[in-house]
């Protein structure tokens, strides 16, 4: 058998978990705007996403963890940009940069919606404070080669974690004004993040009343 012959098959492969993965959200997404979160089952999912419940085990523990994969793909591949930058930018420069680049209105527009439904259901509300913890421990990880050879532990530490609190900073001053019910716009995420992120960068360095 060819090389190339026996790396097509493995290709089709990942390509139809990655088309069933996305199937199971996209349904449970449906079924958790037309009856709330947590008012369905995951048989209802199965269905929905035309597979079976072990099937829909094999790829979520939760219904939860298939509703919220886009943030976590989201933090995944903001994390990746952030690794593309030159390695001598400073880094709030790098994490501005990736934060203020291309991303889509819808993306975001997703990212509002899954926040606000946590806001709605304890639950879901665990599983996006478990993806954002979980998102520091990559972020630590990415910063340690970004930052001077000197740095201690409590720099990275500090930095990643300073980081991950804008943006649920950010999402949190979103919602707070939002109409109840509704999801934050993803035009005032954006700004609330971008926001966030220059006064992480100046040191919340603000000019003293007299």
């Amino acid at each position: 058998m060819s090389t190339e012959s026996a790396v097509q098959p493995e290709g089709r492969r990942e390509k139809n978990k990655v088309a069933t993965r996305a199937a199971i959200t996209a349904a449970a997404l449906r079924l958790a705007r037309e009856q709330g979160p947590g008012g369905f089952t995951v048989d209802q999912v199965a269905a929905e996403a035309g597979v079976s419940r072990r099937t829909f085990f094999n790829y979520f523990p939760s219904i939860e963890a298939a509703v919220t994969l886009p943030v976590e793909e989201f933090l995944e591949e903001s994390f990746a940009r952030l690794d593309e930058r030159p390695g001598d930018e400073p880094i709030m420069d790098a994490v501005l940069a990736t934060f203020g680049g291309d991303i889509s209105q819808d993306r975001l527009a997703l990212l509002c919606e899954i926040y606000q439904m946590g806001a709605d259901d304890a639950q879901l509300e665990r599983m996006q404070l478990q993806i954002w913890s979980q998102a520091k421990q990559s972020l630590e990880d990415g910063l340690r080669p970004r930052l001077p050879e000197n740095s201690g532990e409590l720099m990275v530490t500090a930095l990643a974690g300073s980081l991950i609190a804008c943006a649920q900073a950010a999402m949190r001053m979103a919602a707070n004004q939002t109409p109840d019910g509704e999801a934050p716009p993803p035009s005032a995420f954006r700004q609330q993040l971008l926001e966030s992120l220059d006064l992480l960068r100046s040191g919340f360095n603000t000019n003293h009343k007299d």
